[in-house]
């Protein structure tokens, strides 16, 4: 049976497929479990909020960062911060305005390993049609066929045109972090 030509075919078919899934570095969003924050100031108290609506592409193998790929989308009308009257004015035209822009994106154009195991992905991130430069540093755990992505990175929301200038009302610097869930 040793000798059989078609065994050792089929024994190093299965060896190579048994590597590709190995190597295999596209990500399925486990959404009940995921979360994307933000963290703000107003009138001198912070105040945390979250997207119930987003979604990723992620596209990473840790044995090779600088091969990976991450796109993640918002919808800007599920922000929810658990004030009324805040969630409101995030709709308004001045801030989020989803009527015209529904949606924001972060998109990586490069990503490196750093000094202390942590990543980070270069990129841009477009809010209400005003795109930047961001990076975002981010941890990334396998375990088997799941992983969790712990990612975060500040932006000033004025560059992007969010909100009005009075920053002695809400502060321009705001936290993102991101908490993903993925699996195979």
């Amino acid at each position: 049976m040793a000798n059989n030509p078609k065994w050792i075919i089929a024994l190093l078919l299965t060896a190579g497929l048994q590597l590709a899934a190995a190597q295999a570095s596209e990500w399925q969003l486990v959404e009940d479990s995921s979360t994307v924050r933000f963290i703000g100031v107003q009138e001198g108290s912070g105040f945390r909020g979250r997207f119930g609506n987003f979604s990723a592409m992620i596209d990473f193998d840790p044995s090779d960062p600088s091969a990976g790929s991450i796109v993640g989308i918002v919808r800007m009308d599920s922000a929810k911060t658990g004030d009324a009257e805040r969630d409101a004015t995030l709709l308004e035209e001045d801030w989020f305005n989803p009527t015209i822009h529904p949606e924001s994106r972060f998109e990586s154009e490069s990503i490196e390993q750093l000094d202390d195991g942590t990543y980070a992905a270069h990129g841009q991130l477009t809010i209400i049609g005003n795109t930047n430069p961001v990076t975002m540093t981010f941890e990334f755990e396998v375990d088997g066929a799941t992983a969790q992505f712990s990612g975060s990175f500040d932006i000033l929301r004025l560059d992007f045109g969010v909100g009005w200038d009075a920053t002695n009302w809400i502060d321009d610097e705001v936290g993102v972090q991101i908490e993903l869930d993925l699996k195979q």
